[in-house]
């Protein structure tokens, strides 16, 4: 007889992620009515224009998006006008018209980039190792300061690493996505399983790599 597969509710994933953001409030949709001077991936210099011309305040947060492999949470600002309803003045490429907000009142930006929060919300252990690869990415762009949307300024040093790991994450979604498993042999070509050769201590490796480059430059402003 085929062993059942056991489906776990996506709810269940939801309620871990928003564990990990720790906030006291529920997600909530918010409309996106973009402005005409707003940018992609600028949601904070966007809201404090619009805070200038409208009156109204900033209101802090996290935007979540789900995908086949994840729930995330990403820091995102929306405009909270007199009455205190909120809207997205953001632009976004896929044109959504809503998206889902939780809000964080304990928060406030400062200039600093803030890694998303993220939570696999399949059962294949794959996708926890494609989110380490994300947070070393991030680790490393700390090193830099954040120029305008997704450009940065970053030291040598970290810039490699960062590459590194980017090319190292978008090799695994593409194994994820064609059904790499554990023990499935690796993607790099060599006849190994995963787990015996790119996935072999790979949250060891990325700790040895960012104790040496936090030896070099220092912690991250």
């Amino acid at each position: 007889m085929p062993k059942r597969s056991f489906q776990i509710p996506d709810a269940v994933y939801l309620e871990k992620l928003l564990t990990k953001v720790g906030s006291e409030f529920e997600p909530e949709s918010v409309p996106v009515h973009p402005e005409d001077y707003a940018r992609p991936l600028n949601c904070y210099p966007n809201v404090d224009e619009k805070v200038r011309r409208d009156g109204g305040r900033p209101h802090y947060g996290w935007s979540i998006h789900k995908t086949n492999l994840l729930y995330e949470a990403e820091r995102h600002a929306v405009w909270e006008n007199e009455d205190g309803e909120l809207v997205d003045v953001t632009p976004y490429e896929s044109g959504v018209n809503e998206i889902q907000f939780v809000s964080d009142d304990n928060w406030v930006y400062t200039g600093k980039a803030v890694d998303n929060i993220r939570v696999n919300r399949t059962q294949n252990p794959l996708v926890d190792d494609f989110i380490l690869l994300a947070e070393a990415v991030s680790q490393a762009f700390a090193y830099g300061s954040r120029l305008d949307g997704n450009e940065h300024t970053i030291p040598q040093p970290a810039l490699v690493v960062a590459e590194s790991y980017q090319k190292l994450k978008d090799d695994l979604l593409e194994y994820i996505r064609l059904g790499g498993q554990p023990y499935s042999v690796c993607y790099c070509g060599l006849r190994r399983t995963y787990r015996n050769c790119h996935g072999s201590q790979l949250q060891e490796g990325i700790k040895m790599v960012m104790d040496k480059l936090h030896s070099l430059l220092g912690s991250p402003i």
